[in-house]
């Protein structure tokens, strides 16, 4: 079953400047098509088999999400949108008599190809950003996971290097600046060092991949900016935005022990 409370709630939206394909709308007319962001990550979505809108007698315990919202801006101006975000509740493991069951990873990953492969759909893409509202307390350890996949993040061209800036927010009763030390550590250990991490000060960074507002401002209240990193990574993708984000979402649960919600953003210099 599905919690629909706020602790269930996972946020993730993707900035960045989209060109539309020159024939999506007369494609559009001639097959009678109105897709936008929500109808292609459930299409996308139940492709890959991570969320089904299905309605059954039994419930849908292999959802890794299941579907609320999703909606994106796509103006035709050049300039850093929120071009496609959406909101879902995390399904709580059905309860199996004599079976142990592990937190599920959050499906960080899943939620950001779902949204880039729907935006891909209706055009070109420039990615600058990413932003991802998380409930720490339904985040499973990640740890060995993380440092599995960190080699695949390392087979890339060294002459595609790029820089990120990272930043947490938490509410202020979490006190994470006093951690930053050991948050980072976390984090360099979870990459094996293909990912480079050095602190900023959270007051003076600037995030120019993201567009404001940020989807989830309203589930977001009270919480504030108490980290900020530098991480140099081997390239830029979807999928080292998605890497970064659940680095860091793991270290400052693993660190901190914290629960509740915490906003995660990736921003590329642009």
């Amino acid at each position: 079953m599905s919690d629909t409370g706020a602790g269930a709630t996972l946020i993730v939206g993707l900035h960045g400047v989209l060109d539309r394909h020159p024939w999506i709308d007369r494609v559009n007319a001639e097959f009678d098509l109105e897709e936008d962001v929500f109808s292609l990550a459930v299409r996308r979505a139940s492709a890959y088999a991570w969320s089904s809108t299905v309605l059954t007698d039994k419930p849908a315990a292999d959802n890794l999400w299941d579907h609320n919202d999703a909606d994106g801006d796509w103006t035709q101006d050049g300039q850093v949108r929120q071009l496609a975000w959406l909101q879902a509740s995390l399904p709580r493991p059905l309860n199996i008599p004599g079976r142990r069951q592990r937190a599920r990873r959050l499906p960080v990953l899943p939620v950001i190809t779902v949204l880039s492969d729907a935006l891909r759909r209706v055009g070109s893409v420039r990615l600058t950003g990413t932003h991802a509202l998380v409930p720490l307390h339904r985040a499973g350890d990640a740890r060995v996971e993380l440092a599995e996949v960190s080699d695949w993040f390392a087979l890339a061209d060294p002459s595609g290097a790029a820089s990120l800036t990272v930043t947490v927010s938490a509410l202020a009763s979490a006190n994470l600046g006093a951690r930053a030390a050991e948050i980072r550590d976390a984090a360099l250990e979870r990459t094996y060092g293909h990912l480079a991490v050095e602190p900023l000060k959270p007051a003076v960074v600037k995030t120019p991949g993201l567009a404001q507002p940020l989807a989830g401002v309203v589930q977001a209240e009270g919480l504030r900016r108490a980290l900020a990193f530098r991480c140099e990574a081997r390239e830029w993708s979807t999928d080292v935005a998605a890497w970064a984000t659940e680095v860091f979402a793991d270290s400052v649960r693993a660190v901190t022990g914290l629960s509740g919600l915490t906003l995660i953003t990736v921003s590329s210099d642009v």
